[in-house]
């Protein structure tokens, strides 16, 4: 007898379990949001390795937009120049980076015209070398937009195209 009892007492715990699993709730797999859809633009760095025996060295960069966006030559630039920051020797202690004076990219009649405040000078006007680390990688970058085929500097709403060194 006392083997039935035992057997019993375990259909029931059983039954107790089952029944218990039966009334939780199972969460559903979470919803993944639908993966934004981006545009794939090819940008230029300046080529730290190269740099040392051409100024002007640069490296390819796939980098990925929202497609939302409607300005990729300016986003293709801000990424372009996100990294750039003061050089000790050539700009001042306190120069901000060089993206805090970017104000855009518009393009005119097959020229980008890419338009910095005053500040930005302490880069692009900088000692030669300096000059190309900084302008090349912008220009390889725009030319690669088919409605570019010149890059023109403003620098607070003037153009620039002579420049020192």
């Amino acid at each position: 007898m006392r083997r039935d009892r035992a057997g019993a007492g375990l259909t029931i715990a059983a039954v107790a379990v089952l029944a218990c699993g039966a009334d939780s709730e199972v969460d559903p797999p979470p919803v993944s949001a639908p993966a934004e859809e981006s545009v794939e633009l090819t940008v230029y760095l300046s080529d730290e390795a190269g740099i040392q025996s051409d100024c002007a060295a640069v490296r390819a960069l796939a980098h990925s937009v929202p497609a939302a966006e409607t300005d990729l030559p300016s986003a293709a630039v801000r990424r372009v120049i996100r990294d750039v920051v003061p050089s000790p020797g050539l700009q001042p202690p306190g120069t901000p980076p060089l993206r805090e004076y970017f104000r855009g990219v518009r393009v005119e009649g097959g020229t980008a015209m890419v338009r910095f405040d005053g500040g930005a000078l302490a880069y692009l006007n900088a000692a030669a070398c300096a000059q190309a680390a900084v302008k090349t990688p912008i220009v390889r970058t725009l030319l690669e937009f088919p409605e570019v085929e010149a890059v023109a500097w403003v620098i607070d709403g003037d153009v620039f195209d002579a420049w020192d060194a």
